[in-house]
């Protein structure tokens, strides 16, 4: 559309000149190519008033998910889940192919967590505890992985989800987490290695209190992907 607008400024031009045609038609495809398009505002109009049946075109859709819907509900209309007869959901099979093609991170870092939920580089604290990974602002936590595994998932959902739906980036970090979160949940065979995840109950006790939690675990990397307080 922007390489069209520049064509028609020339022609425009043609008459009254035919130097200031060439000279216009240059700069605006110069322009083009060094900014990715010429009319000021052209990213955020595409994706404010586009339709989404061109956007599709170009292998994205718009992420819409309202803040009563919840994370599996806005997964389930997508297709990303199935839910089976018994309740239980269970990865699409196209989608958790396209999850496990994802390239793995090297190694936790604050740089991994940040960039996990689309935020700036010197935004948050990241501190690493006993195999367990948070992402703070000031003392309050924005997100925590229980484990690498569990930032290996995210980090996956997150190449596939920005990939296919536009504004992706622009979603509040809690939002983000919160999507991940769900697909973590609904892992059954880890993207990792391949193996079948379990669910397990795990009762600590303290001076004052039993504090049970279940987790989604890979035995054979022997870290959760999920963990639950109950």
């Amino acid at each position: 559309m922007n390489v069209a607008l520049s064509a028609l400024v020339a022609v425009v031009l043609i008459p009254l000149s035919g130097v200031a045609a060439v000279v216009a038609l240059t700069g605006a495809l110069a322009t083009v190519y060094f900014r990715g398009y010429l009319v000021p505002g052209t990213p955020e109009l595409t994706k404010r008033y586009l339709p989404s049946r061109l956007l599709a075109w170009f292998g994205k859709q718009p992420l819409t998910v309202s803040r009563e819907e919840s994370t599996d509900a806005w997964l389930l209309s997508q297709g990303l889940l199935r839910e089976s007869s018994d309740g239980d959901f269970a990865l699409d099979p196209e989608f958790k192919a396209s999850l496990a093609a994802v390239d793995p991170p090297q190694s936790p870092s604050a740089s991994l967590a940040r960039d996990i939920l689309e935020l700036p580089p010197t935004d948050g604290s990241f501190t690493s505890q006993q195999g367990r990974y948070t992402l703070s602002d000031d003392g309050d936590p924005i997100a925590a992985w229980p484990s690498s595994l569990a930032l290996d998932a995210d980090l996956r959902a997150k190449a596939v989800f920005s990939e296919r739906y536009t504004g992706w980036n622009e979603r509040p970090p809690d939002e983000i987490a919160a999507l991940l979160r769900s697909v973590r949940a609904t892992v059954d065979r880890c993207l990792r290695c391949d193996e079948s995840t379990e669910y397990e109950q795990v009762t600590h006790e303290t001076c004052c209190a039993s504090v049970t939690v279940e987790r989604l675990t890979c035995p054979q990397c022997d870290e959760p992907l999920v963990e639950l307080r109950r």
